[in-house]
């Protein structure tokens, strides 16, 4: 019955066809690319969170406001530093799935079919990441689809257990809309 509600949540929170050709388009729990975060919550909120910035660029931060989401367990929100707007550059959705690989792989393929019916003109491109090694043995299942001012990716993440150990960190299934400035920036000053 979850898996289910899961879809059928997908179905109604998903842009049309005739509307899918704008990363903002796209919604994550009814937010989207290019909105205030203000519209969710209330600025008194969003100040107490912690900030989370990249290495070596503090242009963007990433904070996770927690609440009840109808899908998702967390919803996380990249904002650009010194924006009193709050506008959303980027927006992740995180279901657990922790050491269900199986199950997390089943369900990203039903949300990939939705995702391909509503971007028709998009193509999607699947791939694993290893992080480099940087994670041990973990893998990551990616597949990406490229839209107008930004892309959406929707991945299975696989941590090894001596990760999950010693970060405390669990298997999720992960949905995320970038916009494209926020992906320049992460390509070329957040490392």
């Amino acid at each position: 019955m979850k898996k289910f509600l899961i879809i059928l949540i997908l179905i109604f929170t998903l842009p049309t066809p005739s509307q899918a050709d704008d990363i903002s388009d796209f919604q994550i729990e009814g937010m989207s690319i290019g909105n205030s975060l203000l519209d969710f919550f209330s600025e008194e909120k969003i100040k107490k969170l912690e900030k989370a910035f990249h290495p070596k660029s503090k242009k963007f931060y990433m904070i996770t406001p927690y609440k009840k989401y109808e899908l998702y367990e967390a919803v996380t929100f990249s904002l650009k530093s010194k924006d009193k707007d709050y506008k959303i550059y980027q927006l992740k959705g995180l279901m657990p799935y922790d050491n269900k690989l199986n199950e997390c792989l089943e369900e990203k393929d039903k949300i990939l079919k939705e995702v391909s019916n509503i971007l028709k003109n998009s193509k999607e491109e699947n791939y694993t990441n290893n992080f480099k090694g940087a994670v041990g043995k973990s893998i990551a299942y990616i597949s990406d689809f490229k839209v107008s001012n930004g892309s959406i990716r929707v991945w299975c993440t696989d941590w090894d257990k001596k990760t999950e150990k010693e970060k405390n960190w669990i298997d999720t299934l992960n949905v995320d809309a970038s916009s494209q400035k926020y992906l320049d920036w992460l390509n070329n000053e957040a490392y």
